[in-house]
């Protein structure tokens, strides 16, 4: 390990992480990705259905 000389200026970093709450925003990100995706083919879906029926 290299110590700092002396007069040097130097920074003490903590980094914390919080996994429940990255879990938690992946699982809520995914169910959107997925709502969208279903959002949209159910969408175009009807777009068709009306086409046909005129």
């Amino acid at each position: 390990m290299n110590l700092p000389k002396k007069g040097e200026k130097t920074a003490d970093i903590t980094v914390s992480v919080d996994v429940s709450k990255i879990v938690r925003n992946l699982s809520i990100a995914g169910v959107l990705v997925v709502g969208i995706i279903f959002g949209c083919n159910t969408y175009r879906k009807v777009l068709k259905w009306q086409r046909e029926e005129e």
